[in-house]
């Protein structure tokens, strides 16, 4: 019997459930667990469902008999994830009689999603999104957000970029504690304020207020800007940013991101410390938060270049520690592990600058963070879904990805085996082949550079001076996804939309191919019709998303292919 994640003890025992109509026969208190329970075919001569919860905790037991159902739970949440745990055994087409023992690894166990480099989720879509998560015991949300929510400072960028209204995250934030999962505001504060610090009115906060773009506003984005920690004024504006999400909000936690601040004393501030200039003004915003009663959490990658200054930090502080990586070293996890500091590790789906997730670079690297994260203390794990250069991966594609993080959260001893890939492939895209199918796009990566096709060229300093790939070498990539989208298209699908979503994202990547070699010289021929998928493309995007910046991803399209 396969569940996802997997218990930590199942015995199968004598018999089979009798019918899957089920009866609560226990008062429980918990709104929330009746929700859950509700989503059972009920019926007054079901099979007697007997809950018992205590105060507080997740670790549960389910004890399935031939003529009754019993769960003991810690507390609502482990009767919570024991009924999840119960509806995908009733999922089988036959019920065995099993007994059930769980509790998660870690406390911590999260999915982050980029709401804001290119693609902003409906409401309806973040609710999916949280259907799934809870699923599979996942316990907190988190999205990134630099300009992609109702702030008056970005007013000016809304109608362009598109943004997430106070409502909209208040009614999202309900749900989630419906669901047991914590969403956890997450803005950028230091780094990451490219369309802030490029208008008219705070420009002149940027440590680069003359700077002039050179490339396309993605890419500029990605780079730029750093605020000005040495003006008074920077520190209100991050403060005001910070009240106005704080509105909407009713975590207790706060995750600041402060990380990549490239032009940190590059610009007015060029001579100063760089960790003195960074560490001073974190302790600014984090000393603020946690006068609110606020935990803290930021990235962890500049602090760790200056590691001298980490213990000035509050111990009020989790660090978010990342490695997206197929094999990541432990060095990094390691330092923050001996600083006595607490922290939660970070995978990634390998979903950005594509059209879908990497398999087989997510697989490694979700299952190596997780090995360390137990060997290390780690309060849990934080699975990223970025969204670099506008997003253009449907979150569909990113699903494996969520899944396995979810599952080795709960059971850090998970494996991305033969069965893993076929339980997952099976329950959420309708045939067990999908992520083995997929994750043959994966040898021909190298090939398939969005960045390319938004800058127009390879930017050395960032992926160092890899070869132009051979005339042969992209034939040969672009008939192998030839190939992929017809495997793709013998398969079982749940639904329309999934298969739909599936085949534009894989043409999505022969069409990189085919502009990543026009840029190079050579030309091919993608093999269907670049306007009917563009039509698809943006029908499939309105789906899901606001329109926020579909156009520039599609006029991006077309320039190139102009070219």
């Amino acid at each position: 019997m396969n569940i996802i994640p997997k218990p930590k003890k199942m015995e199968k025992r004598e018999g089979f459930l009798q019918k899957k109509e089920v009866k609560l026969v226990s008062e429980v208190g918990d709104e929330r667990i009746l929700m859950a329970i509700s989503s059972f075919k009920l019926a007054d001569d079901g099979m007697p469902l007997v809950i018992s919860v205590g105060d507080d905790g997740e670790s549960y037991t389910l004890t399935i008999e031939a003529d009754c159902i019993m769960i003991n739970a810690a507390g609502s949440a482990g009767a919570f994830y024991a009924i999840q745990t119960l509806k995908q055994i009733f999922a089988k087409d036959t019920v065995s009689c099993c007994y059930i023992e769980d509790e998660p690894d870690f406390k911590y166990r999260g999915f982050y999603h980029d709401v804001t480099r290119g693609k902003i989720p409906t409401l309806e879509t973040l609710k999916e999104l949280v259907d799934t998560m809870a699923s599979y015991k996942m316990n907190s949300l988190q999205l990134y957000i630099e300009h992609a929510f109702e702030f008056k400072e970005y007013e000016e960028y809304r109608d362009k970029l598109g943004y997430l209204t106070k409502n909209e995250v208040c009614e999202l934030d309900s749900y989630c504690k419906e669901h047991f999962i914590e969403l956890i505001p997450s803005i950028s504060t230091f780094g990451h304020l490219y369309h802030l610090l490029s208008s008219k009115k705070y420009m002149h906060l940027s440590e680069l207020p003359d700077y002039m773009p050179t490339s396309h506003y993605w890419k500029e984005r990605m780079f730029h800007h750093t605020i000005n920690p040495e003006i008074d004024e920077s520190f209100e504006v991050i403060k005001s940013l910070i009240d106005q999400y704080l509105e909407v909000s009713t975590s207790d936690k706060f995750n600041i991101c402060a990380d990549e601040t490239f032009d940190l004393g590059n610009g007015v501030n060029e001579g100063k410390d760089k960790g003195r200039l960074y560490v001073n003004f974190i302790k600014k915003v984090t000393n603020y938060l946690i006068s609110k009663g606020k935990t803290v959490m930021m990235w962890g990658d500049i602090i760790l270049e200056h590691p001298e200054y980490m213990e000035e930090l509050s111990d009020n502080i989790i660090f978010l520690n990342w490695s997206y990586d197929k094999e990541p070293a432990s060095e990094q996890f390691e330092k923050v592990f001996h600083s006595g500091k607490k922290q939660i590790l970070c995978p990634g789906t390998s979903s950005w600058n594509a059209f879908t997730e990497d398999v087989l670079i997510e697989e490694g690297n979700i299952i190596t963070l997780a090995k360390y994260a137990g060997e290390l203390n780690a309060e849990g794990i934080l699975n990223t879904n970025w969204g670099d250069l506008g997003n253009v991966a449907s979150i569909t594609t990113s699903i494996y990805g969520l899944i396995l993080g979810a599952a080795v959260s709960w059971n850090k001893d998970t494996k991305a085996d033969e069965e893993f890939r076929k339980a997952v492939s099976k329950e959420i895209y309708g045939d067990a082949r999908y992520v083995d199918v997929m994750a043959k796009i994966s040898s021909v990566k190298n090939i398939l550079n969005w960045y390319k096709v938004v800058t127009g060229t390879i930017d050395h300093v960032q992926f160092g001076c890899i070869p132009l790939p051979s005339f042969t070498e992209y034939s040969d990539a672009i008939e192998k996804l030839k190939r992929i989208k017809q495997e793709l298209e013998t398969l079982s699908y749940k639904d329309s939309i999934i298969k739909r979503e599936i085949l534009s994202a894989v043409q999505g990547f022969i069409l990189t191919a085919v502009i990543c070699a026009k840029i190079d010289g050579f030309s091919f021929d993608c093999g269907f019709d670049v306007n009917t998928w563009l039509e698809e493309f943006e029908k499939l995007w309105i789906l899901r998303n606001k329109p926020s910046e579909l156009d520039e991803a599609k006029d991006i399209i077309k320039y190139r292919l102009m070219m």
